[in-house]
């Protein structure tokens, strides 16, 4: 199955060629978490969200999921 990520700011890295979004293949039954640590990702991530629902890295992805991953945000 595909799923896109996006990845936001400095976590363009972990995608290919430091692209913003990919379609990315994965197994049934790949959670968040499970994709983070395959893209070497998952130390740098803050927040994620699904469909545009903010979710616990604990949620199984599904067929054409859009990921979406935020790196910590300082201000000041």
């Amino acid at each position: 199955m595909t799923v896109t990520v996006h990845m936001h700011g400095n976590l363009r890295r972990f995608l290919p060629e430091g692209r913003a979004s990919a379609p990315l293949p994965v197994t049934p039954g790949t959670t968040v978490q499970g994709l983070l640590t395959m893209l070497g990702a998952a130390e740098e991530t803050w927040l994620v969200a699904v469909n545009g629902r903010t979710v616990e890295r604990e949620e199984v992805l599904a067929p054409d999921d859009v990921l979406d991953c935020f790196e910590p945000v300082a201000g000041g």
